[in-house]
């Protein structure tokens, strides 16, 4: 059952935090991938063919907003969400509880310290981690403990921005691991290199978000500056359904992807 709207939160609240939870509530699910950038939605097409569904125990390792670990539990899971922010932990409660999923809570970890708190943890049928190894620098050490939480049989689906993308409008990089991406991206082969050293097969290897995503992030990116983050959502959101000509578009100009998607299995 939902939870009632709290239109309390109105007053109290921020107006933008209580925008984005009325979008919730009202549209569902869909609205926590809509608020993001364009590429989010194309990573939740991808997620969508790699999830398995059912009453499987699954992992966010670097929930973010929440909206993946809402979906798999959508999708039959019991999800443990993880994440630093705490008030990104606290939202995502938050929206959880507005679209009446109950089968995922949300913890503040500190994914570089996975080691010391996974017999806490437990184990686990699969892992997400999308999006999230870029901002870790010690990349094999965060692949290795991921791989030691699966249980035999269990998988790792893993998002990451690919080392050959052009830059989008406001991209650094940052010299400390003070949340910002801490390496320009992953080639499939260094993938490949982090799953084995871990002791996961891969199965599948993709890459998403080709030139049309990009632009439209751009663009949405280069609005935000002049006119504010809500005006550019609602002046580059009617373009999102461009994003299905990414694919033929990105292979007929030969132009690079954003981002490359590994699933890498447990024996």
């Amino acid at each position: 059952m939902r939870m009632a709207f709290p239109t309390a939160r109105m007053a109290t609240g921020g107006f933008r935090e209580a925008v984005r939870d009325a979008l919730v509530y009202l549209l569902g699910w869909p609205a926590l991938v809509l608020q993001q950038d364009p590429p989010t939605w194309d990573r939740w097409r991808w997620l969508r063919s790699q999830l398995r569904s059912g009453s499987l125990r699954t992992l966010d390792a670097g929930s973010g907003s929440g909206a993946f670990a809402i979906y798999a539990a959508e999708r039959g899971n019991v999800v443990l969400g993880l994440s630093i922010d705490e008030a990104a932990n606290t939202r995502a409660a938050r929206r959880a509880a507005l679209l009446g999923v109950r089968r995922v809570g949300f913890r503040r970890a500190d994914l570089r310290q996975l080691d010391v708190i996974a017999p806490e943890l437990g184990a686990f049928d699969q892992i997400l981690c999308l999006e999230t190894i870029e901002h870790v620098a010690d990349d094999a050490k965060l692949v290795t403990d991921l791989a030691a939480l699966l249980r035999p049989g269990g998988r790792l689906l893993l998002t990451t921005p690919s080392a050959e993308h052009r830059p989008l409008v406001g991209e650094s990089l940052s010299a400390t691991e003070d949340g910002g991406h801490v390496r320009w991206g992953y080639s499939a082969a260094r993938l490949r290199e982090l799953l084995a050293g871990a002791g996961l097969e891969l199965i599948s290897e993709q890459y998403l978000s080709g030139i049309v995503t990009q632009s439209i992030t751009n663009a949405s990116r280069l609005l935000a500056r002049s006119l504010g983050p809500h005006a550019a959502w609602v002046l580059t959101t009617p373009l999102r359904p461009l994003a299905w000509l990414d694919r033929p578009v990105t292979k007929l100009l030969r132009l690079p992807w954003l981002a490359v998607a590994v699933v890498g299995v447990k024996p």
